[in-house]
């Protein structure tokens, strides 16, 4: 891996070239053994304290092993561990021997937490640095460690081919497995038979990388999620899923583990795991669930089977991320939730700097992996568009802020959004959120100057989609350009950026458009398209949706889509204007259907409940609309039905 020479002034043992003299490189031969912890950030979270203490005794007893069979620790990382050995034969029985020690460990009632490992062994070619060992005999070790199941132990060919014969251990052929650069053959050594199984071959597509600008998350839809009652049904059961397989790839990026709890580098596995989302999303050959749902699937449900039925994909990727001072280790996994098999494994060491890296990295892996055609028009970028880990930390800021509904928060954020304005104008994310900043002031009527505020934000947002090339930016212009009166050019934006990224949050962002400009069928397709991408959608697109069958007369698929939010099952899940505005639906079509007993009690409910709520609370989520017909018959409808015009 590292095939160069370091350039020193007077060193000793150099080639002389000129005045520059080149130290040589030391290599050799040796047996990688790689392990680290299953789980370790979960334990972490549980206690610390305790996760710390059991640690240290397992690694008491690894380096006990280490030493009975002559391996030498070369290197640690917290709860990962990388050791040399003689021979082949003496690191596998030291694996066995490590794995049958935590078994029985973990077996006794005293053992307060039980910690698992995976073990991966390899023979390879290394390059000594001091004390520590580098190259691919390393890295092929670490991945097989990956690979390795939960209490096992999986072997490079090398290793296999040295110790049969030599020991008595049952091995499984896993076949080629293809890692990046890397292609080798695995075997499990099987502890017990049940830990026999089969794994995909590794694609060998021609490489051809694509990376997609970051997205950043729809700020139009402020509200709580809440679960759809066909997903809630099936959460956790053996049952159908809830939705069909697409006939195409179907993925969740779930959540990249955090190991720390330290809550200010949570802005590294948040930015990670939507930067991976989003660049997938850019692929119209793979469909790809929002993050969103897919951090509230992961959260609520308790194993990837369960995740892929609820949110009706056949692959889940997930990972981990392990910082150390300024070292970075990301662990990578994707897995076919139907199958229950490991289709590719990945483990990636390097500096913070080196997350965006990781991230195309990880990108372009799964595009191998489900041998997607790449559009050329994508080729050569990014997972992410920012600078610097440093400005991705602060828009993650930024945008847990703005999706905070209080006037502190908002405050807070247009503070951040001026600061990472103030330090690079030119940056894409910094006039995005200087353009949601203005969406909002524009939105909540807290412009100070209305015409100047529309003409700024369609500037942050020219220059953010100059920069990004991406679908949001394209949606915050078109919100501009119907601020400005401009419904056509508004259209026009958002039919750019659904070509562009057909994600769940681009999708709502269109259909938001097309029914406040006069087009309700298509404002009715994005919804319905984005609920798919969205299982576990915020209530306002269920509300869209219906405003949008109600224009188009379908009264009752509206009252199906509103159902959910005031159901008992999802009641508690949808904030209070959401639910007014549910209200205020069926109230309307009752009166529209000539049922006025109906439609009255349904206005009577929302009173109860929220009695600030007007027909002046109505204009501020409708009052864009072009149709201006089909508002004033909303408006005065919702007014007989017993909705007061001001309070």
């Amino acid at each position: 891996m590292l095939d160069v020479y370091l350039a020193v002034c007077k060193p000793s043992n150099t080639i002389e070239r000129g005045c520059m003299t080149k130290e040589k490189i030391e290599r050799k031969i040796a047996v990688i053994f790689a392990t680290d912890v299953v789980g370790y950030s979960k334990h972490m979270e549980a206690d610390e304290s305790e996760t710390i203490h059991n640690l240290r005794a397992c690694e008491a007893i690894l380096t006990g092993l280490f030493e009975k069979h002559d391996g030498r620790l070369f290197n640690t990382g917290g709860d990962s561990f990388l050791a040399e050995f003689p021979s082949a034969v003496s690191a596998v029985e030291c694996a066995v021997e490590f794995q049958n020690a935590i078994k029985e460990r973990n077996s006794s009632e005293e053992t307060s937490v039980k910690l698992e490992f995976r073990i991966g062994i390899n023979s390879g070619d290394v390059v000594k640095e001091k004390d520590n060992l580098l190259g691919d005999g390393v890295n092929i070790a670490a991945r097989l460690e990956a690979l390795a199941q939960t209490n096992g132990i999986t072997v490079s060919k090398v290793i296999f081919d040295y110790v049969k014969g030599k020991t008595n251990h049952e091995f499984n052929d896993l076949g080629i497995q293809k890692v990046k650069q890397n292609e080798f053959q695995a075997y499990d050594l099987l502890l017990e038979t049940s830990q026999r199984r089969k794994l995909s071959k590794g694609s060998t597509l021609k490489k051809a990388i694509i990376f997609a600008s970051i997205i950043i998350i729809v700020i139009l839809g402020v509200g709580f999620i809440f679960f759809q009652n066909q997903s809630l049904k099936n959460n956790g059961s053996n049952s159908d899923f809830a939705y069909d397989l697409p006939s195409k790839p179907s993925l969740a990026v779930l959540p990249f583990a955090l190991h720390s709890k330290d809550e200010s580098k949570e802005y590294i596995s948040l930015g990670m795991t939507q930067n991976i989302t989003n660049a997938l999303s850019r692929s119209s050959e793979i469909f790809v669930i929002s993050y969103s749902s897919a951090k509230k699937a992961a959260a609520t449900l308790a194993d990837p089977a369960s995740i892929s039925k609820a949110l009706g994909v056949k692959y889940l990727l997930t990972g981990s991320i392990q910082q150390i001072g300024e070292n970075l280790r990301v662990n990578v996994e994707l897995v076919d939730a139907v199958d229950g098999n490991n289709v590719w494994v990945d483990q990636m060491d390097g500096k913070v700097d080196n997350l965006f890296l990781f991230q195309d990295q990880i990108t372009e892996n799964v595009f191998e992996n489900f041998q997607i055609n790449l559009f050329s028009n994508l080729i050569g970028q990014r997972a992410s568009q920012f600078s610097s880990v440093e400005e991705m930390r602060d828009v993650m800021r930024f945008r847990k802020l703005l999706l905070t509904s209080s006037k502190e928060s908002y405050l807070s954020a247009r503070e951040l959004a001026n600061q990472l304005y103030s330090k690079d104008s030119a940056s894409g994310p910094a006039n995005m959120s200087m353009g949601w900043i203005k969406f909002q002031e524009l939105s909540m009527g807290k412009a100070e100057n209305r015409q100047e505020a529309i003409a700024s934000g369609k500037q942050y947002a020219r220059v953010a989609h100059e920069v990004m090339g991406d679908g949001l930016s394209l949606v915050l212009g078109a919100w501009m350009d119907l601020f400005s009166g401009e419904p056509e050019a508004a259209r026009r934006k958002v039919a750019k950026a659904i070509e562009i990224d057909s994600s769940g949050d681009i999708l709502s962002g269109a259909g938001n458009i097309f029914l406040l400009t006069g087009d309700p069928e298509a404002a009715k397709s994005m919804f319905k398209k984005s609920m798919r991408l969205t299982p576990f959608h915020p209530a306002w697109y269920s509300n869209r949706l219906a405003e949008a069958l109600i224009m188009l007369e379908e009264y009752e698929e509206a009252k199906n889509v509103l159902a959910p939010l005031l159901s008992t099952d999802g009641a508690e899940n949808v904030n209070l204007r959401e639910k007014s505005r549910a209200l205020v639906a069926l109230g309307v079509i009752g009166g529209i259907q000539g049922d006025t007993e109906g439609g009255k009690e349904k206005i009577k409910e929302l009173l109860l409940i929220n009695p600030d709520f007007t027909i002046s609370s109505i204009k501020h989520y409708l009052g864009l609309m072009s149709d201006k017909a089909f508002l004033e018959t909303y408006l005065n409808t919702a007014e007989a039905m017993g909705l007061p015009k001001v309070q």
